[in-house]
């Protein structure tokens, strides 16, 4: 065969080879591309077209049936097309169909809770301002900050009504090829892997245990977090898990009425890794304001105030009404302010440092410690409650031992000489007390034994009042209504004048909690009458009684002149 020939022959024989490589890679696209369009679960779209939208009832349109007219200010593109087929599961493209959802301005940083904010997010609401579709929303964002990293995060309410809501909401969001739910568990699993545990808190015995130990979270949604204080340790104790230990949380919450919740409040806003955002309903624009309009006239102003406008309010008929946390919980300023309680007391004795008021009860021993302060632009002292010691069931012995170490540890005054003895130029406390009862009716005051304790002890009592005009010293009577108004007055005169505080710490932490706690709850009962609860181990009327002893003989209204 010539050379020309075989060389045209092999030339033939290679592009035959050459096409059926081109149509064998050709058919094995096609049978890759039937595999991915036979297989819908290895990509998933999960993108989010956020619409931040304002009220516009003039050039606005409507977005959404039924709600106000809106307009766009601004359009976020979240997510995008998730290949499941990759270790680990990532974005691979665009949306090419993004679910659209609608969010308010005040809804927008909560939702996306950059890492440049704060850690947790405390969102203080109204009714009907949107916080648990921000709270689904929120965790979509988690979602992709975690996608494909298997991890887990958590979803917390007080009841499982309230879990419901919160379950209902993310269901109506998140499309169905989004996720999966294991409803033994109450588990939401993402395309991806990563889940969402929703968790019911509500605890029906000590018995039962912590309905979240044993979890690693994270991240943690909490709903109605008021609802919740007693479980805030162990939602906390769950963020193990959290990626280089930022554990994100946005707790929503409403106003309530109980004193705990508002001592956890400010505790978190003053830790540096909270922060507190307000959402209001009369700010939404999904909701139109006649609707917010009506409730002003079908509701009580303290109603409103509560439910619409997230204030805090205190029970209908508050006992302490002109009691005010943010104003009447303070510390004691380190600069400006003077110790003057050995000015103010120096009627009754040299050196006295420390005012302490005495309530002795059958259940309760409670004794509060005061300190008078020169603030640098009030005309007169003011009174800080800088410490308390309750002590239930036991002797008032215990009790007044209780008092004496703490007046030596932690206020400097009753303190021992060199001898053992008790000093007598050093600083030292006046007790004031529930008057005592000559004739030992110990149900209504008590006998002199309380006053024969504390002076044995070295301590320095006096009843916290004596009879006006009497020819010899006898024991007086601090009228109830008469304590209570005081006490108002000091909290806030007639004047706008504040002069009782109770100091806190520089995370706003009470030093006189219960004392807090009493101020806060009590009220009067139908009638008007104060203090008519039943005298139990619930009983909170000690700590404003002692309150109110240590301070009559000081701050009593006082007959300044005579009338023309």
């Amino acid at each position: 065969m010539r050379p020309w020939v075989a060389a045209l022959c092999a030339l033939s024989f290679l592009g035959a080879c050459v096409l059926s490589d081109v149509s064998w890679r050709r058919k094995r696209q096609l049978v890759e591309l039937r595999e991915v369009l036979d297989d819908p679960d290895r990509f998933v779209d999960v993108g989010v077209e956020l619409r931040v939208v304002v009220a516009d009832p003039i050039d606005g349109t409507d977005l959404i049936g039924g709600k106000p007219k809106l307009r766009v200010v601004r359009t976020r593109h979240l997510g995008g097309t998730v290949d499941n087929r990759m270790n680990p599961p990532r974005i691979v493209g665009p949306s090419k169909a993004p679910t659209v959802w609608y969010c308010s301005e005040d809804q927008e940083p909560v939702i996306m809770h950059g890492d440049a904010g704060s850690l947790g997010q405390l969102v203080y609401g109204s009714e009907g301002a949107g916080k648990t579709v921000a709270l689904a929303m929120w965790h979509y964002c988690r979602w992709l900050e975690h996608l494909g990293e298997g991890r887990e995060g958590g979803q917390t309410a007080p009841t499982t009504d309230r879990l419901d809501l919160v379950r209902q909401e993310m269901f109506r969001l998140y499309p169905s090829a989004w996720f999966t739910h294991r409803i033994a568990e109450d588990i939401i699993t993402f395309c991806d892997g990563t889940r969402i545990r929703l968790v019911s808190t509500y605890q029906q015995s000590k018995a039962q245990g912590s309905p979240i130990q044993g979890f690693s979270w994270s991240w943690c949604g909490r709903d109605e977090a008021q609802d919740q204080v007693d479980k805030h340790e162990d939602i906390e104790s769950r963020g193990r898990a959290a990626k280089l230990g930022r554990y994100k949380q946005l707790a929503t919450a409403t106003a309530k009425d109980d004193p705990s919740w508002r001592t956890l409040r400010d505790l978190l806003v003053t830790s540096g890794i909270w922060e507190r955002r307000t959402m209001l309903g009369t700010r939404s624009p999904f909701v139109h304001p006649s609707f917010w309009e009506a409730k002003k006239l079908t509701l009580t102003s303290r109603e409103y105030d509560r439910r619409v406008l997230a204030m805090d309010v205190g029970p209908e008929r508050m006992l302490y009404h002109t009691w005010d946390r943010a104003s009447s919980v303070r510390m004691v300023p380190q600069f400006g302010a003077e110790d003057v309680t050995a000015q103010v007391m120096r009627p009754w004795g040299p050196n006295i440092s420390v005012l302490v008021g005495h309530d002795p009860g059958k259940l309760w021993h409670v004794s509060l410690f005061l300190k008078a302060y020169q603030i640098k632009g009030f005309a007169s002292h003011a009174w800080f409650v800088v410490d308390e010691v309750s002590d239930r069931q036991v002797t008032i012995e215990t009790h007044v031992g209780s008092v004496l170490a703490r007046l030596r540890d932690q206020w400097g005054a009753n303190q021992l000489d060199w001898r053992g003895e008790r000093s007598q130029s050093g600083p030292v406390a006046m007790v004031r007390a529930d008057p005592y009862s000559d004739n030992g009716g110990g149900d209504a005051h008590p006998d002199r034994g309380v006053y024969t304790t504390f002076r044995r002890h070295g301590l320095m009592i006096h009843p916290a009042a004596y009879m006006a005009n009497a020819t010899k010293v006898q024991v007086g009577k601090v009228p109830k209504e008469g304590g209570i108004d005081m006490v108002c007055r000091l909290m806030l005169s007639a004047a706008g004048d504040r002069r009782l505080f109770v100091a806190c710490d520089d995370r706003r932490v009470p030093a006189a909690p219960r004392l807090v706690d009493a101020i806060e709850s009590m009220e009067r009962d139908v009638a008007g009458r104060a203090e008519m609860e039943r005298k139990d181990v619930r009983d909170k009327s000690h700590w404003p009684a002692a309150l109110r002893y240590a301070l009559w003989a000081l701050e009593r209204p006082k007959l300044e002149g005579r009338a023309a």
